[in-house]
């Protein structure tokens, strides 16, 4: 538990931000101003009843202004894509495709925006669903936000999420809930 340990470690570090402050204004800035990017993950999950983390891996697609998708390519296809208040579930391999709305269902949309928000710079959409602690970027180490978030509902499942990164990059999304940890690397 030596990686739960490192996570609670950063995540005391992170002080809460305020709206107005500069550093966290400018990252979101930086974000807003690319308007698509693309990048390759890597994703191990960690589940309390396995020995082993579940490793995948495949592309991560930003488009601005709400398009967003998470397309794995192994050890499974699978294509998770948001765009506006749908949410689009793909798995060929099975013959699925299902559509949401988001909009049914708020815990999803809460989870969307900790990625979709961050990538599109809109802190109002990341104030919405979180409670945000931020730790600017500096010669020691990568910006990092502790998303906490503010529904009791969507806590019962998710307790936090930190995104941290270079600039106006995401490097990695680690999300802590009752069934384990979700470490993603990204590489842009």
């Amino acid at each position: 538990m030596r990686r739960g340990f490192l996570l609670l470690s950063l995540l005391a570090l992170a002080a809460p931000a305020r709206a107005e402050d500069p550093a966290l204004v400018r990252l979101m800035q930086g974000f807003a101003a690319q308007p698509r990017s693309e990048a390759r993950f890597t994703e191990e999950k960690a589940i309390p009843e396995l020995d082993l983390p579940l490793p995948s891996e495949g592309m991560l697609r930003w488009q601005a202004p709400d398009r967003l998708e998470k397309h794995t390519t192994s050890p499974i296809e699978e294509v998770l894509r948001v765009e506006g208040g749908r949410l689009l579930y793909e798995r060929p391999d099975r013959g699925i495709r299902r559509e949401f709305s988001l909009e049914d269902q708020p815990e999803m949309r809460a989870l969307v925006e900790a990625v979709r928000g961050t990538l599109a710079g809109n802190l109002a959409s990341l104030q919405r669903h979180y409670e945000i602690g931020f730790t600017p970027e500096d010669s020691a180490g990568p910006w990092r936000m502790v998303l906490t978030p503010l529904s009791v509902r969507l806590r019962a499942a998710v307790q936090r999420i930190l995104v941290s990164g270079r600039g106006a990059q995401v490097r990695s999304i680690d999300t802590e809930g009752g069934g384990g940890v979700t470490r993603m690397q990204i590489t842009p």
